[in-house]
């Protein structure tokens, strides 16, 4: 037993007789190799079981068995580089392992001798295996194979032969980690017989070919080598042909008897079909995916409503109207599993959680979880498949997503339904009305497979961000479920609770000592991301999180992340948030819009000027909100004795109508009421109250209609400082079923008709 300085390598396995270099221009990372050739000592070479950079902390993380080896020569390039060339001399296994400085190692080694009992035997076998290998390996059996054979001692032949074999690095370390030279002489005897049984089945494939077959048909000899082995892999698991497997495959397949007749067909037209190859791979293409198929397998569903419901509240914060109606919607289904259940769609801004309340719908179920992306989708065969007559026909999305589940009835979320085309190849919304129709979807048929599939088990959710794009016919197969923006509180306990810890696991920082504070998280939200959802925000968190682990790398050991050192990580702030006037002003008027990353206000600023009754509107105005201004300055005029507004004002006046930011479109109707009070306030010269936001759409007989996107409005106002806002009296209902962290502080002015918002917007 000796004590020997010890070098840790990885990523490479050295034997005997080996040779291997290291090199450097520091002498200290290789003083090992250094100091023993100038003592004239052995080295002992050992192994990390890994190959990656992980930490270590004892001897566990090494191999046991390594090499005993001498420094054979030292030279100093002229570039400073000092180059050490070490030949491996005898195995060695290691008894214990000493760190005694920094990078610098002893083991107490004892060389790789054992019992020569079963040497003599060993021997014999592996001179026999040695043999028939060479009859394989022309180069083995020319230039080593009477050298190996000379050899009568067990260890100096395993020595010679793993140099011989020429092993790759995964087979290597099997032969390492070896205990005695009988069992590594097992592991290179089956090595040489794997390289032998390859070479015999392919003699064999080769001359039942050449029985049959002229050498000068190319093609012809292509596909009697495929047929060949595929019936070689057919004899391996028990069958004489291909088509045998396929038959008893149908014994077991859950169809009625007119499809397995039809599946017979096939079958025996595989067989038939040796002189055209393309007809025969398309035949088993065919069989292969309606075998793959889980005709008849059901998931067995959790029927607990009470952990549904634990599941839904662990992984989304909020949204209680939303689970309230799933949980509804499985209590259903639990009570009566084979009634139609209703198609869901969750239907909201980006980033509101609706993909992830799908897989905690499907997590809750205990059901496989498939997501189809309609996103620009617009070939009809995605979702019906492609014919087989076809070159390249494959089935359509919904039987690859059932094939994939395994079951025939997962969760399939269908993900931007809303964003789904047509053209000429098709109408992707119309295939769905079959799939989505609880009424149709039991005999679905895809023009690939053929075969009736039952969709009817399979549990739907579709997502979307707006209803708009969705035609009539298929959103009334779907029961919409409304997913609003998230309000600063809610984003702040989405983040707090799930968005900081998911970041920080993901970007390696879990156990560095990193905390956010709590006004840190709020300044987030509010001065660096303006959405509907929270996907910019978990965005934001990563950044920091990234910056943190790199400072973690330099040698910072805890991060404290806090409103004041937030710009540090971040930058400037991002988001600017509009504020009303302070003081009441003629002619500007704020309203309230919705936008697709929440609700926004809305300064409108008119200006009379003389003329000749010029309406000019500015600002980016889509064709919808050009029509409300019409409207207005139209009911103004018909008010004109009411508001004391002299004949001939609008044939001797211009109006012109601006809205800010005019880089950014805008549209739609529920300005309209703002607009009047714009006009009115310009016309008459009374100043309107900055504290006042408005919204809703106006007629001409200057009726206020309900609107839409009143949650987010709000949210905007009151981020506004807006203390007063003007509500239509038919979106009472609405406000109606907010919750007070919205509404509060705010009050509610509702109003039927132009004359009630004047009355509340316009100062004496």
């Amino acid at each position: 037993m000796n004590k020997l300085k010890t070098i840790l390598i990885r990523n490479q396995i050295i034997f005997p007789g080996e040779v291997i270099g290291f090199s450097s221009a520091d002498s200290n990372i290789i003083k090992a190799q250094l100091d023993a050739y100038e003592n004239d000592e052995e080295l002992f070479i050992l192994r990390y079981k890994a190959d990656n950079e992980e930490e270590r902390k004892d001897s566990a993380y090494t191999e046991t068995n390594g090499v005993i080896a001498k420094v054979e020569s030292v030279k100093n390039k002229d570039n400073g580089v000092i180059e050490v060339v070490v030949r491996a001399l005898r195995r060695g296994k290691l008894i214990s392992l000493n760190n005694y400085a920094e990078n610098e190692y002893e083991a107490e080694v004892e060389e790789y001798i054992q019992s020569d009992e079963g040497f003599d035997r060993m021997l014999n076998s592996l001179q026999l295996i040695m043999r028939g290998y060479s009859d394989v390996n022309e180069r083995f059996k020319k230039h080593i194979l009477n050298e190996l054979l000379a050899i009568d001692n067990l260890p100096e032949l395993l020595d010679r032969l793993r140099l011989a074999l020429n092993l790759d690095y995964e087979k290597k370390k099997i032969i390492n980690a070896a205990k005695t030279p009988v069992e590594e002489s097992m592991l290179l005897m089956e090595i040489m017989s794997e390289a032998i049984d390859r070479k015999e089945i392919a003699e064999k494939i080769k001359s039942e070919v050449d029985k049959d077959i002229s050498k000068n048909q190319r093609d012809y000899i292509l596909r009697e080598h495929l047929k060949v082995i595929q019936n070689e892999m057919a004899k391996n698991s028990g069958y004489e042909t291909v088509s045998d497997e396929y038959e008893e495959k149908l014994k077991n397949l859950a169809l009625a008897d007119e499809y397995k007749e039809k599946l017979k067909k096939d079958i025996f037209r595989l067989n038939t079909a040796g002189s055209n190859g393309a007809e025969g791979n398309v035949i088993r293409t065919y069989l292969d995916t309606v075998f793959e198929m889980p005709f008849g397998v059901y998931s067995e569903d959790f029927n607990d409503i009470i952990r549904a419901k634990k599941i839904l509240d662990e992984d989304h914060y909020g949204l209680e109207k939303v689970k309230d109606r799933i949980l509804e919607y499985l209590s259903v289904r639990i009570l009566n599993p084979t009634g139609n259940s209703p198609i869901l769609c969750l239907v909201g801004p980006p980033g509101t959680g609706k993909t992830s309340i799908a897989k905690s719908v499907a997590k809750a179920l205990g059901r496989k979880y498939v997501r189809i992306s309609l996103g620009g989708v617009g070939d009809e065969a995605e979702i019906r498949g492609h014919r087989r007559t076809y070159v390249g026909a494959m089935p359509g999305r919904i039987v690859e997503a059932i094939k994939h589940a395994k079951v025939a009835n997962p969760l399939l979320l269908l993900d931007e339904i809303d964003k789904s085309s047509k053209d000429y190849k098709g109408d992707v919304s119309a295939a769905l009305l079959e799939v989505l129709d609880g009424e149709q979807n039991k005999t679905f048929r895809d023009r690939y497979l053929e075969i009736p599939l039952d969709l009817s088990k399979v549990l739907f959710i579709a997502t979307a961000n707006t209803l708009d794009t969705i035609p009539r016919p298929l959103l009334d197969r779907m029961d919409i479920i409304e997913i609003s923006s998230y309000t600063e509180n809610e984003k702040y306990h989405i983040a707090k609770s799930y968005l900081v810890p998911k970041e920080v696991e993901a970007n390696g920082m879990k156990d560095k000592g990193i905390h956010f504070s709590d006004k840190a998280i709020k300044k987030i939200i509010h001065n660096y991301t303006r959405e509907a959802g929270v996907r910019n925000l978990s965005r934001r968190i990563g950044d920091i999180c990234r910056k943190c682990a790199r400072e973690s790398l330099e040698g910072k050991k805890s991060f404290k992340i806090t409103e004041k050192n937030i710009g540090k990580y971040l930058g400037k702030e991002k988001v600017r948030h509009d504020e009303v006037e302070k003081e009441p002003q003629v002619g500007m008027v704020t309203g309230l819009a919705w936008t697709s990353v929440g609700g926004d206000t809305l300064s409108i600023e008119v200006n009379i000027m003389p003329g000749k009754g010029v309406l000019t509107l500015t600002g980016n105005m889509g064709d919808v909100m050009k029509e409300s201004a019409g409207i207005s300055k139209s009911l103004v005029r018909s008010m004109a004795k009411e508001y004391d507004i002299e004949d001939g004002f609008f044939e001797k006046n211009d109006i012109h109508l601006h809205i800010p930011e005019g880089a950014v479109p805008k549209d739609g109707p529920s300005a309209g009421v703002t607009m009047t009070t714009a006009i009115i306030s310009a016309i008459t010269g009374k100043r309107v109250r900055a504290d006042v936001a408005m919204t809703g759409e106006i007629t001409l007989r200057g009726k206020v209609l309900p609107i839409g996107g009143l949650k987010e409005k709000l949210l905007a106002a009151k981020l506004a400082g807006v203390k007063t806002v003007c509500v239509p009296k038919e979106n009472e209902v609405d406000v109606s079923e907010l919750s007070a962290e919205i509404t509060g502080g705010l009050e509610i002015a509702y109003v039927k008709d132009i004359k009630e918002v004047l009355k509340v917007a316009l100062t004496d």
